[in-house]
């Protein structure tokens, strides 16, 4: 089906759109901000007459500082975005069945255990702007299903705030935990997050609020040694609260206090958390492999669009990888390339071969180009439609490959291989991408 969606290019937008393109088999219409303008309203309602569901993201960063200009962006961005959206609805004669509305556990107060069922809200102005942005959600038309997904923090390696921690860690080799570090860290994995979206979208039955939070509960400390753990820090620190203060003023609030928040209504629905605690969340490379494997459309010529630097190619430009089914069924391999700017381009021919020792796991192949020292092979991703393109790894994050059937890859396409490398475990930050002839 047709799916509007407003922040379909921020970091849980590109999430979200590619795993409901993939696994659910929708088609994803990203509804810009040029839509919202005023004197646009038409091309706004003209778009949504054609989407059976809207799911609305829109919302300016809340990590900067508040000044009374900024908070009026933060609620345009969202309380006016929503209006619009709604009056857009409104105009239309047949409506979306389903209005999937983004808001926050900032919604609820600091104190005690929260879940859907809590008729409190908290104090201060991050719950002030959930509670409006929910209200205007609200007024969407009766006929339109409600679903209000109030978001913990986001995680994955590739984007938003885990991202955020882990290029310091990576630098400092410490963990930072913002202090005290016992206040409440309310999260929840992206492919959760993009899982329960499908759940709302496919379940007509499920409507109201729902908090997108794991079930373990954790403090800011608990999480920042796990993540220190994770990438190899040598020590977690607390970092004083009078440093956020600092540089945020009233926005440290959402940094320095935290939710107790429980996804008491997603669990009642029959949801199953496939991250629910830490260590699912930091259990390391995710290697798994395609169980399903057309050898024979496999074969042929690809071209290496991005690779990890390793010895056997290193310098190489012009990569490519050619594979022929033998007749005792092993796999021929041809891997060649070219050494540029030296006095005429030096090419390199490596021929070995490939098996699959487990017809139980067509993915994971072993190769040789000498003797029978075999190295892994892990067909982690494949366009299993038209196989245009693959994403190969093995069993250590010391190899990890982009593959084209051309010499060029769409970049919508390479943003999303790297985006699965990363939720895999996988530093996309040392791949090379190389060129072809």
């Amino acid at each position: 089906m047709n799916i509007g969606m407003t922040g379909a290019t921020g970091y849980i937008g590109k999430h979200l759109s590619a795993y409901l393109s993939e696994k659910g088999g929708h088609q994803i219409i990203p509804l810009g901000r040029s839509m919202f303008r005023e004197g646009m309203s038409g091309r706004l309602s003209q778009t949504l007459a054609n989407c059976e569901v809207v799911i609305n993201l829109a919302g300016a960063p809340i990590n900067k500082c508040w000044t009374a200009a900024y908070k009026r962006q933060l609620f345009e961005s969202r309380i006016g975005v929503t209006n619009r959206l709604n009056r857009a609805l409104s105009s239309l004669t047949r409506k979306p069945k389903l209005l999937i509305s983004a808001s926050a556990v900032g919604y609820y107060p600091t104190i005690g255990e929260v879940d859907e069922y809590t008729q409190t809200r908290g104090e201060g102005f991050l719950s002030d702007l959930c509670y409006a942005w929910e209200k205007e959600a609200k007024r969407c038309p009766s006929s339109t299903r409600l679903v209000i997904t109030r978001f913990g923090v986001v995680l994955s390696p590739d984007g938003g705030a885990m991202r955020q921690m882990i290029r310091p860690l990576k630098m400092t080799k410490a963990s930072v935990a913002i202090g005290p570090g016992t206040q409440v860290f309310p999260w929840i994995d992206i492919r959760d997050l993009c899982r329960a979206m499908l759940l709302f979208i496919e379940n007509e039955a499920l409507q109201g609020v729902f908090n997108l939070v794991a079930p373990q509960q954790v403090t800011q400390y608990d999480f920042a040694r796990a993540l220190g753990k994770a990438y190899g820090a040598w020590m977690t620190l607390i970092a004083p609260q009078a440093v956020f203060r600092l540089i945020y003023g009233e926005a440290s609030s959402f940094l320095t206090s935290g939710q107790r928040v429980r996804p008491t209504r997603l669990l009642e629905a029959g949801f199953d958390f496939s991250v629910a605690s830490l260590n699912d969340l930091f259990q390391g490379l995710d290697n798994s492999t395609i169980d399903e494997l057309d050898l024979q459309r496999y074969m042929g010529r690809w071209y290496e669009i991005a690779r990890f630097d390793h010895r056997f190619e290193r310098g190489l430009m012009g990569v490519t990888a050619t594979y022929s089914l033998r007749s005792d069924g092993s796999i021929r391999v041809e891997n060649k390339g070219y050494k540029p700017h030296t006095p005429y381009d030096i090419c390199k021919t490596a021929v070995g071969h490939a098996k699959i020792p487990d017809p139980a796991q067509p993915g994971k192949l072993k190769v040789s180009f000498f003797l029978n020292f075999y190295s892994d092979y892990y067909i982690m991703e494949l366009d299993r439609e038209n196989y245009a393109y693959v994403l190969v790894g093995s069993s250590s994050d010391k190899y990890l490959w982009i593959l084209s059937r051309t010499p060029q890859l769409p970049e919508e396409v390479k943003t999303k291989l790297v985006a699965i490398a990363d939720r895999r475990g996988y530093d996309t930050t040392r791949l090379q991408w190389i060129q072809q002839r």
